[in-house]
This record gives structure tokens, C-alpha cells and sequence, in this order.
């Protein structure tokens, strides 16, 4: 797949169910792309009835895409949440609690284990230091790019992050290279989180 071509592919979320409102259309075997974004707020996204912002790539996403309507997070803190994402537990079952000194015990199936075992190939970048690898998020993926640096003490390591583009280059390089194959691939993206520092190319809004 070209440059441009992965890169339409991650601002549509093409997956092998139902779009809102309508049934399968053929659509086995298709890419699924997960993209979670740290604290953004549906009611600040134009899919969500939201009139005044400029979010053009996630409202083609959602055009194009499935939208869920009714969705809530178990837990306010990125690690718990993305686990309870991954298992379909809630963080007393899972038993992660916090960002910093949990981990995902071996046991409960990922999301990403069961895309393996449907014989999809599996990649996922992150850009927040607390969704690294040895958490236990990883589980199930083929390619797992966490490279952040980290500057400081332990007190900096929960908002350690990178700029997302990074995160994005990293996935589209992947999935470039699966060719024809099947794939589950997941983006996560940290921009919105306070202390909110946007890159120079967003400052404008």
C-alpha cells in the first residue's frame, strides 16, 4: 500500500461489522484500525453534534467508519482504561489500578490475541509513556512501537510522551509494509492531555 493509501486508511476506521445504521457489506477481512485519543471529548467532535471544530480526519473517520454512541470508560486514568479497552474487564477484574507500578497479569485474552489467532496480523504505536510495552497492553501484537524518552524522575514517567505524528509516521510504516495481508492496527495519541503543549502546526486552533 503506498504512503497515501495507509494514510487514508488510518482516517477510516474499515471494519469487518456494521457501519451505524446499516449491516456488513462485505467487509471481511478488512483492515481494523483502532485510534484512541487521551481525553479528547465527544462533545467537542463534529460526529458527536458538535458544530464549531476542525477535526476534518476523525469526521471522515466517523463518516466512513463505526461510530459508537454510547461508549464509557471504567476508569479516568490511560492504563487502566486501555486495558479494560484490550479485555472487556473491569480494572477490579483485570487488576490494573494506576498508570505507574501495574501490570496486566498473564490470563485474560486481548483483543489484539484474538485478531492473532483470526489469523490477522497485528501493530500498534502509542505516545504515552504509560501504555509502554511492559504493562501488559502489548500482548497480542506482532510489532508494538512504545520508543518515548523519558527525561527526569519517576514523577515525570506519567506524562512522558511524544509527539503524535511520530506515533502515526511509525504505524503507517507498518502498515505499508503487510501488503494484501489482514491487519488489526491500533494508534494511540496523547495531544489533548493537560499539561496541553500542542505542536507548533496546531497552536492556531
Amino acid at each position: 500500500m503506498s504512503r497515501a493509501g495507509a494514510a487514508a486508511a488510518l482516517a477510516v476506521v474499515a471494519c469487518a461489522g456494521a457501519c451505524r445504521g446499516g449491516g456488513p457489506h462485505g467487509l471481511d477481512g478488512a483492515p481494523v484500525i483502532l485510534v484512541s485519543i487521551d481525553t479528547l471529548r465527544a462533545d467537542r467532535l463534529a460526529a458527536y453534534g458538535y458544530r464549531a471544530g476542525g477535526t476534518p480526519a476523525l469526521d471522515r473517520l466517523a463518516r466512513e467508519g463505526v461510530v459508537f454512541d454510547d461508549v464509557i470508560s471504567p476508569c479516568p486514568q490511560t492504563l487502566p482504561a486501555h486495558v479494560s479497552l484490550f479485555t472487556g474487564l473491569q480494572p477490579p477484574r483485570h487488576g490494573v489500578r494506576d498508570n505507574i507500578g501495574f501490570a496486566l497479569k498473564p490470563g485474560p485474552r486481548t483483543l489484539a490475541e484474538r485478531f492473532q489467532a483470526a489469523g490477522y496480523a497485528t501493530g500498534a504505536a502509542v505516545s504515552a509513556y504509560v501504555l509502554r510495552a511492559q504493562t501488559g497492553v502489548s500482548r497480542g501484537f506482532d510489532a508494538y512501537d512504545d520508543r518515548i524518552e523519558v527525561e527526569g524522575g519517576s514523577d515525570a514517567l506519567g506524562a512522558a510522551q511524544r509527539d503524535g505524528a511520530v506515533a502515526v509516521d511509525s504505524l503507517l510504516r507498518w502498515i505499508e509494509e503487510r501488503g494484501g495481508q489482514r491487519y488489526f492496527a491500533f494508534l494511540h495519541l496523547y495531544e489533548p492531555h493537560t499539561p496541553w503543549a500542542p505542536p507548533e502546526r496546531h497552536r492556531r486552533f
